[in-house]
């Protein structure tokens, strides 16, 4: 604008008596209208005016634009509703930007009146897509973080690279895990027999590709993974039970048991399959399965209360906001 009106006084200075004041200030003034018009023409192209002309208030319209990448923007002005999950979505706990398409697809689609939580957690750990199509190779880069499950899959070449042997006195066979998870659950044990007096027990560790091939043929539905999807192909996994209760179900429901669940995040480990998130992820509960995640990842998971499927998508997989929070 001050440019404008420099350009305007060396005009008028010139040798031009015809431009007087008035004409002057009535060119500025068309100018000014052009400019606003001009920018009242794009704003009514914007994302934010056609969020709004679909029934949003101005506020939520660039709430959502302020999220929402072009694409996704686009999305959602293609439904020409007002979709009353959107703004909840996008401040939700765990909300994943790149997900936000999917998390409206879910919820138009949800006949059981699932709740925001859940529909946030099944769309991030993919529940909302076909498992076969949608199944890629597990990031073995991850290390004591590889996310191993029906979408995520080791093939039958692999196999860990430190394994060690579990004493003799604390497995009814010879059993072999990675080695930090041997020297944890060492230290998980003499801790839970200073308090409980009970002796934890390995009842299985690290299995092969061939191993669970057997194991899945073994075991009902829903309570073993098929070959490649099985977190004891990675040497971190470990199922536990003790001298004192053998049996799985009365392990859960001992003192030994049920302080294994409530202090193993200490020692590095989570209760991998609780009974209380079992339609997350798909499997049974297992209070028995314990998976080594590292001691800070372990204490996030126990404080936040989610699975590890979750956490993985939402700390480690996600690229936006929160992909710094991973740790070792």
């Amino acid at each position: 604008m001050k440019t404008i009106l420099q350009h305007i006084k060396q005009w008028s200075s010139r040798d031009n008596s015809w431009l007087s004041l008035p004409c002057a200030a009535a060119a500025l003034f068309v100018l000014l209208v052009m400019v606003k018009s001009c920018q009242g023409i794009v704003y009514n192209f914007s994302n934010e005016c056609k969020i709004y002309k679909l029934g949003y208030p101005i506020e939520e319209a660039r709430a959502l634009v302020a999220v929402l990448s072009d694409a996704q923007a686009d999305t959602l002005i293609a439904h020409q509703e007002h979709d009353t999950i959107a703004i909840p979505v996008i401040h939700a706990r765990y909300f994943i930007a790149d997900n936000f398409s999917r998390y409206l697809a879910y919820h138009k689609k949800d006949t059981t009146g699932a709740p925001l939580s859940n529909i946030i957690a099944f769309v991030n750990i993919g529940v909302d897509q076909d498992r076969e199509t949608s199944a890629v190779p597990c990031d073995t880069s991850k290390g004591q973080l590889m996310l191993v499950n029906g979408r995520h899959y080791l093939d039958e070449n692999y196999k860990p690279d430190s394994l060690a042997t579990f004493s003799k006195s604390y497995c009814y066979e010879e059993q072999k895990a990675q080695r930090v998870v041997v020297d944890a659950f060492m230290a998980l044990q003499e801790a839970c027999k200073e308090q409980t007096d009970a002796q934890l027990m390995v009842n299985s560790a690290y299995r092969s590709y061939e191993d669970q091939i057997g194991t899945y043929k073994r075991n009902p539905k829903g309570y073993a993974a098929r070959a490649g999807s099985s977190e004891h192909q990675t040497g971190f996994a470990i199922d536990v039970t003790s001298r004192q209760h053998p049996m799985r179900w009365p392990f859960d429901k001992s003192e030994e048991g049920v302080w294994m669940r409530e202090h193993c995040h200490e020692y590095g480990f989570i209760l991998r399959y609780p009974e209380r998130q079992s339609h997350i992820f798909g499997f049974a509960y297992e209070p028995w399965h314990l998976r080594y995640v590292g001691k800070k990842v372990a204490k996030r998971i126990h404080e936040e209360d989610i699975t590890f499927d979750e956490y993985y998508a939402y700390y480690i997989d996600n690229k936006g906001l929160h992909a710094k929070a991973q740790s070792r």
